[in-house]
């Protein structure tokens, strides 16, 4: 027997991101627990699309951003935090209308500082990676 799924949630744990700032304006960004890390998920549509018909990098670099953001935050203990810097790395392309996964890795935590990487991922194949620098603000 499967077990129960909490209201809103899906069989893969996966439940919306809730968000009045930027990222709530991308779309349903949803959010689950794995291994005590978040993870991010978006279901590309038309309005993710660039010039040239796919998505646009902006929307995977906003939501690699988000992914390590809410990670650090929470392992901070809900201290605010900023990215001092970020370098992403586009692999392949992703087409309208695939979903992509967004992973964290907490590489290391300073006094006030926090190095991490990211990946997107569509199904099996990874379609960015990010690394980074997080800042406490308080």
């Amino acid at each position: 027997m499967a077990a129960p799924v909490a209201e809103g949630e899906d069989r893969e744990g996966w439940l919306p991101h809730r968000d009045d700032t930027f990222v709530g304006r991308l779309g349903m960004v949803l959010q689950r627990q794995r291994n005590g890390l978040t993870e991010l998920a978006l279901q590309t549509t038309a309005d993710h699309r660039n010039l040239s018909g796919i998505v646009h990098g902006g929307v995977i670099m906003t939501l690699l951003d988000r992914t390590v953001g809410v990670n650090c935050r929470a392992a901070s203990m809900g201290e605010p935090m900023a990215t001092a810097s970020l370098t992403v790395n586009f692999l392949q392309r992703v087409r309208v209308g695939e979903r992509i996964e967004f992973r964290c890795h907490l590489r290391r935590k300073g006094r006030k500082t926090w190095f991490a990487d990211a990946e997107a991922w569509v199904d099996d194949r990874l379609v960015a990676t990010a690394t980074g620098l997080w800042l406490k603000l308080g």
